[in-house]
């Protein structure tokens, strides 16, 4: 991304939406003399220091879990679409 772009307004779009370490590197590359940046700054490193990191085995099995819950979902509206079209045809 443009460093043009790189303003304090990017910066908070990024710490409301989670993106930490985005709105962290944004930060740094502003003004650091600046007392709100500064704020900012030790805010976000105190919160990235906080956030536990999420083991690569315990994602997967969330995600794996979540396709099988889609899969299930689009399983058993295909079953009912089908069934609605063979209510339909017996009218």
């Amino acid at each position: 991304m443009d460093h043009a772009y790189h303003t304090r307004e990017l910066a908070k779009a990024y710490e409301t939406q989670g993106y930490y370490q985005d709105a962290l590197d944004i930060y740094i590359r502003l003004d650091r003399e600046n007392t709100d940046v500064l704020a900012a700054c030790r805010r976000l490193e105190t919160l990235l220091a906080e956030k536990e990191p999420i083991r690569s085995e315990t994602r997967l099995t969330a995600l794996i879990e979540d396709w099988v819950k889609l899969w299930w979902t689009t399983h058993h509206l295909t079953t009912m679409d089908n069934l609605m079209s063979q209510v339909r045809r017996k009218k």
